[in-house]
């Protein structure tokens, strides 16, 4: 697709999102700039790219970012998240969680600002809050891992393990090649004294 349509950032955006979902977030990154490059007031898929930069620590880069993103449109729901992604780099979990509802009230099918809303409950110590916004995330996509593992580990941190344990097996059954899965699923049987299914894992 590149090759038969060299200029298009739909295309472009595409191949920079699928790096990310790969966790190749040096490749991503570089993407995700030249395709702002090319077109700087695009806003579909930077929530994304903001992603990437808060997951390296990229305070100076996200803040450009955020910046930029309101300039553009301060009232799309890419914009609240990326801004949401900022404060939550800053340790600033309330006013992230803010920005996330904000993203949500503009869309309520949006699927990244429920799960990072859920992140942000759960450095705020509130299970249940985290709970909810992870299953809201389920119900919108259910084969979205990342908020599936994600309600594994709120179990996890509840102490719930066997809750946990399904969780974590529904990510690996949509993600079977991230060790993180089976990571989580072997920490989950090991709680349950499952030894040898921990093993296996």
């Amino acid at each position: 697709l590149v090759r038969a349509f060299p200029r298009s950032t739909y295309v472009a955006a595409q191949l920079a999102t699928a790096h990310y979902h790969l966790r190749d977030y040096d490749t991503a990154q570089v993407a995700f700039e030249e395709l702002l490059q090319a077109d700087p007031y695009r806003l579909e898929h930077v929530d994304i790219y903001s992603n990437i930069l808060f997951v390296k620590e990229a305070k100076r880069a996200l803040s450009y970012v955020a910046h930029n993103a309101v300039s553009v449109d301060k009232y799309r729901p890419e914009t609240c998240c990326i801004v949401g992604n900022y404060y939550s780099l800053k340790a600033e979990h309330e006013k992230a969680v803010v920005y996330f509802q904000r993203a949500l009230r503009l869309d309520r099918e949006y699927l990244s600002a429920w799960t990072l809303m859920g992140h942000e409950y759960l450095e705020l110590k509130n299970s249940a809050a985290a709970v909810h916004a992870y299953r809201r995330a389920v119900e919108i996509n259910p084969r979205d891992y990342r908020a599936w593992y994600a309600l594994g580990q709120a179990y996890e941190l509840l102490q719930m393990p066997f809750y946990a344990l399904y969780y974590h097996r529904k990510a690996a059954a949509i993600k079977p090649y991230d060790p993180r899965m089976w990571t989580a699923l072997g920490g989950c049987y090991k709680a349950l004294s499952r030894r040898d299914e921990a093993i296996r894992c």
